[in-house]
């Protein structure tokens, strides 16, 4: 896996006052149309302006629209004239005349609530956040119990960065409203947004239960499902090339009663596989509770129950003599990303060897390398990396402000991979060594076997998880692994001659890799 701690953009609700329910898409406006009767208008009036009123409710603008600038002509001095004119303007897109108008109507009546919360949406929608924030607490001073305007004000908060006060005021809507859907929905992206997914997926999940055709809940739940549980670990557990490579290791490696620990629960498969092998018990810990769970369900519907037990624990935190009977014959771990480290897989493995494995036990995998080569272009692989020319025009410019690491993944495709250069292996580990390398910087100088076009640097793991059995995600082999290939590549594809010298430094931290071409 490739660790991402990329902050989601929060998808707000903005809500105005309204009388009646208006279906609206992610990010418009529920609108104010008031109707109250209490004026000091003659009847005729009155009736003339409901009929308004009753036009902008059913949609009608066009006719709605005629009758308030017939109003505001002849000098009518009534506040939702001013306040409901100013939500057709902004709807229209005149947002320098909707707040006037808005402003108008506060003029007429300071204590319109619903106009100081209209005008602050028109002040979020002109950029101007702080006097969004001020009209919409002022809505909030005049009504107390006004949901929209604690949403509302959420959601200024949010744009101002304040994602705990955001929290607050969104709850304070919930707790006014509790069947107020967009505030559940809102609640969760904030809390998604703090890292705390469990609680946003409740919040989500309570979204739906209130409208259960909401999308945008939704689409959210269905993020915070991804970051949860990525999406690698479909063709990692559907590789059959490294399942059966882990199945031999395991079944060579464990003896009759061995005790086991994996690292890393997944699915449950290798913690099967072991008993199989002949463990008498295995110990399984797994940080993410709903893998946890689900590997529970797995084991205990394959029969294996009584001999595995989950535990929703990092390996760090596991404690001999309680979490488990005793130190381990056997650690199982299948705990590496892409450039092999990137999960943790150094301090885990490094605390695993000083407390959890008894002496002289066994490690699957046993060590393993990183290796590299220069990627010969093909059109399939260059087509993914770098655009030239398209439909006669030259946009070969787009290249150079494109990212430096690509992941290209094989799995299943037909496609051929070469490469320019002899095989290297910048970094190895031992996987029995209790000592983490925090950094390590080599210089690579990559001599091309033959010319051609370079692409990049592409990079792969090979595992020794047995003796001598081994794994290898070789891109050059038809069918590779759920790991993908990572590939850093040059601006531009690079023409290169056949003894040429590619310099790289390749640089190892605790939990990244990077390469650059020097």
């Amino acid at each position: 896996m490739d660790a991402s701690a990329k902050k989601e953009q929060i998808n707000k609700n903005i809500t105005e006052a309204k009388t009646v329910p208006v279906p609206v898409a992610l990010g418009e406006i529920k609108n104010n149309i008031s109707i109250s009767t209490n004026t000091d208008n003659s009847p005729s009036k009155e009736r003339l302006i409901n009929q308004a009123f009753k036009f902008h409710e059913d949609g009608n603008i066009q006719e709605a629209s005629k009758y308030y600038q017939l109003f505001i002509n002849q000098g009518y001095k009534d506040e939702r004239i001013f306040s409901n004119y100013a939500v057709i303007l902004k709807g229209l897109g005149k947002l320098r005349d909707a707040e006037l108008s808005t402003r108008k109507a506060i003029e007429l009546n300071p204590n319109f609530a619903d106009a100081h919360l209209n005008l602050g949406n028109i002040l979020i929608d002109l950029g101007k956040l702080k006097d969004a924030e001020l009209s919409t607490r002022k809505a909030i001073e005049l009504n107390p119990n006004f949901a929209n305007a604690h949403l509302n004000l959420g959601n200024i908060l949010i744009d101002l960065g304040k994602l705990k006060d955001a929290e607050l005021s969104t709850r304070k809507a919930i707790e006014l409203n509790p069947n107020f859907a967009n505030a559940h929905l809102n609640l969760g992206n904030i809390m998604r947004n703090l890292g705390n997914l469990k609680e946003a997926e409740v919040s989500y999940l309570k979204a739906i239960e209130l409208e259960p055709s909401f999308v945008d809940a939704k689409i959210n739940l269905d993020l915070i499902t991804k970051q949860k549980i990525p999406q690698w670990h479909m063709p990692m557990m559907n590789d059959d090339n490294r399942n059966n490579a882990y199945l031999r290791a395991i079944s060579s490696a464990i003896k009759d009663n061995e005790y086991v620990l994996e690292i890393g629960t997944g699915s449950g498969l290798l913690s099967m596989m072991a008993i199989d092998a002949g463990a008498k018990k295995v110990i399984t810990c797994e940080t993410s509770e709903p893998i946890a769970e689900a590997a529970k369900k797995i084991i205990d519907k394959n029969g294996y129950s009584n001999r595995i037990e989950v535990i929703n624990k990092k390996s760090t935190d596991l404690n001999v003599n309680k979490d488990l009977e005793k130190k381990a014959d056997l650690i199982i771990s299948e705990i590496l990303s892409s450039e092999f480290v990137g999960e943790g897989v150094q301090i885990s493995l490094s605390d695993a060897n000083q407390r959890l494995i008894k002496e002289n036990g066994i490690m699957i995998p046993e060590a393993g390398e990183i290796k590299v080569a220069l990627l010969e272009s093909s059109q399939e692989i260059e087509k993914e990396m770098f655009v030239q020319k398209v439909n006669g025009y030259d946009l070969s410019e787009f290249n150079n402000i494109m990212g430096k690491r690509l992941n290209i993944h094989y799995l299943g495709r037909k496609t051929t991979t070469s490469f320019l250069s002899k095989v290297q292996v910048p970094f190895s580990f031992d996987l029995y060594s209790k000592d983490i390398i925090n950094k390590k910087e080599i210089i690579l100088e990559i001599e091309a076997s033959k010319s051609g076009i370079c692409l990049g640097l592409i990079s792969w793991l090979k595992l020794n998880l047995y003796k001598d059995i081994e794994f290898e995600n070789d891109p050059c082999k038809s069918c590779t692994s759920g790991w993908v290939n990572p590939i850093y590549k040059f601006n531009q594809p690079l023409k290169i001659k056949k003894g040429q010298i590619i310099k790289v430094k390749a640089t190892l931290l605790k939990d990244n890799v990077w390469y650059e071409f020097i």
